[in-house]
């Protein structure tokens, strides 16, 4: 509900104290729009306050726990309902950002975490608790170290604001930062204050400073030199966290760009380095290393333009070299390289051939290198190899065997039997995906063979999750198969009432499949030791879990409850 705030259009000097009775504007929009008019029925609990400051500062209803590591806010039900956001997100986005845990209950808001964590937690909730009653008020002396401000002209507002909030929200997500237009007490606006609206970024500092280049590139695109004026080609040599700049002509600007965007991502996530393009200037940003590769792909990229480009791969730490049949080379690009991108598009990496055209139809082994970090380049091997092995089966997994390696981050094997292969990947891999997003393990299916990539603990789950899955075609599986007990950490269990167990499993088990596309669980169906219906939530991440665990509550059991006592309602007979 925050995310689509957009400042006033009213505007004070510096020196002007806001009018204690001045009534903001009323909004049309209940995210990032202009203030809104308060309501005469809000139940805040700013209502007796004696003047309108909505400083994130000011103290809120709120009573802290004795415990020092939990932080509780009464509040009324409709910050209540501002807090938690569409399904959620607002209150999962100020936990990401702020790295503290939210539960909200009914009207109760309770924080956990370190000192700090609670602290920023506090105050986003405060500033978005703001927003809807009125205008943000940021103190200048502000010691957290969170935040970055951008000086958005008046002309632009609209423009990096988006529909609805449309593009802060996007921005938003893609790197883990709160957003809003804010008034900030004690900063001196050298513009001028009817000139630009001032923006802040709330979040860690890589995060910021990624949100900060999108903002300068959409407004670089509606005002065109604003941001990039006298900019020129800089190569830091600082080993931490720095900026380089590389100055394109705009003629390249397309081809660097590549379809939608996807050229540019795929620089920045092979190399690790925030990577935007601001007019046509390049900026990178990151560790020493991060951009170093990032100059490197983008240099590589662009001599791609004049013809094919062959690096040594000798002693590079960055890359993954594979070899395949040639037969194999146009199964693997695809129509004008359309799977290569796909693959690069999924795992953030960059490939590329290493053997000429003329020569590759000379040897019967091509080579294709894959750069990128160390998950991202074993995501896209074994998917290459998938394909390569639909083509030619046996190529890679003619002598493999069943195996579970030692090595911290490795690779196990298992050889499916019969049918199961079918089953384990589902339609159009969609339960090979789930499988893997819940056990956090790079999988992928070669040939007859699943392979299982990264830790130890997430290689184990992994395998753990696929057993599980292969169990249920034998019939109805029991707790006491699956060997749970309460020191197990990846698995929350659920008791479920069979006639919402009957609900959830009807029309091919729909609601349960959302539930963990929305959470990047596994939902498990298993019987209890007394015959009671038991849904299993499996997945690395706790949070999540938590997530599947609320939605099953309020759309399963619930749901169920609801459509109960309606049936019941329709077969009443009428007393008329």
């Amino acid at each position: 509900p925050h995310s689509s705030r957009s400042p006033s259009r009213r505007r004070r000097s510096p020196q002007q104290e806001p009018e204690p009775n001045r009534s903001p504007r009323k909004s049309h929009s209940p995210q990032r729009s202009p203030t809104p008019r308060r309501n005469r029925n809000s139940h805040s609990p700013r209502k007796s306050s004696p003047r309108k400051s909505h400083s994130p500062t000011r103290d809120h209803t709120r009573h802290r726990s004795r415990s020092s590591s939990v932080e509780r806010f009464e509040l009324m039900d409709a910050d209540a309902a501002f807090i938690l956001g569409k399904g959620g997100k607002t209150k999962e986005k100020i936990a990401g950002v702020s790295g503290a845990s939210l539960d909200l209950r009914r009207s109760t808001l309770e924080i956990r975490g370190t000192p700090r964590q609670r602290r920023l937690a506090s105050k986003y909730v405060k500033c978005v608790m703001a927003q809807r009653i009125g205008g943000v008020d940021i103190k200048d002396d502000d010691p957290d170290d969170d935040l970055v401000v951008v000086r958005v002209p008046h002309e632009c507002v609209g423009f990096v604001t988006g529909r609805n909030g449309s593009f802060l929200r996007l921005v938003e997500e893609e790197y883990g930062c709160i957003m809003f237009f804010a008034d900030f007490r004690g900063r001196d606006d050298k513009r001028g204050p009817k000139e630009v609206e001032k923006l802040a970024i709330f979040g860690p500092t890589r995060g910021r400073r990624g949100a900060q280049l999108k903002v300068w590139a959409a407004v670089e695109g509606k005002m065109g030199g604003y941001f990039t004026d006298g900019v020129k080609s800089k190569i830091s040599d600082v080993d931490d966290l720095d900026t380089d700049t590389i100055v394109l002509e705009m003629s390249e600007m397309s081809w660097a760009l590549g379809k939608q965007g996807g050229t540019k991502r795929k620089i920045a996530r092979s190399s690790g380095a925030i990577v935007e393009y601001v007019g046509n200037v390049v900026f990178c940003y990151g560790t020493l290393r991060e951009r170093s590769l990032a100059r490197e792909y983008l240099d590589w990229i662009m001599r791609q333009m004049a013809g094919p480009v062959i690096v040594d791969t000798e002693g590079r730490t960055d890359v993954t070299v594979i070899q395949m049949p040639q037969d194999a080379v146009g199964y693997v690009t695809g129509a004008r390289r359309a799977t290569l991108n796909r693959i690069e598009q999924e795992w953030g990496a960059l490939m590329m051939f290493m053997d000429r055209k003329e020569d590759q139809k000379k040897e019967a082994l091509v080579k294709l290198a894959i750069f990128g970090l160390p998950r991202a380049r074993r995501g896209a091997e074994l998917k290459v190899m998938s394909s390569v092995e639909g083509k030619c089966p046996g190529f890679y997994t003619k002598n493999l065997r069943e195996t579970i390696s030692d090595e911290e981050f490795g690779t196990d094997y298992y050889r499916f039997h019969g049918e199961e292969l079918s089953y384990a990947l589902g339609k159009e891999g969609s339960t090979k995906r789930k499988l893997a997003r819940a056990s956090n393990c790079i999988m992928e299916y070669v040939g007859d063979y699943a392979y299982f990539s990264g830790t130890k603990d997430e290689r184990w789950k992994g395998r753990e999750y696929l057993a599980w899955l292969l169990k249920q075609r034998a019939g109805v599986v029991s707790i006491d198969d699956l060997s749970i007990d309460e020191h197990k950490q990846d698995v929350t269990v659920k008791e479920i009432p069979r006639a919402a167990m009957q609900d959830a499993m009807g029309n091919k088990a729909v609601a349960l499949r959302n539930i963990e596309q929305d959470t990047g669980t596994f939902l498990f169906a298993a019987l209890g030791r007394e015959r009671s219906e038991l849904l299993l939530i499996c997945g690395a991440n706790a949070a999540q879990r938590q997530k599947a665990e609320h939605l099953i509550e309020s759309d399963i059991i619930r749901g169920s409850d609801n459509r109960m006592a309606l049936r019941l309602r329709n077969r009443s007979p009428s007393p008329y």
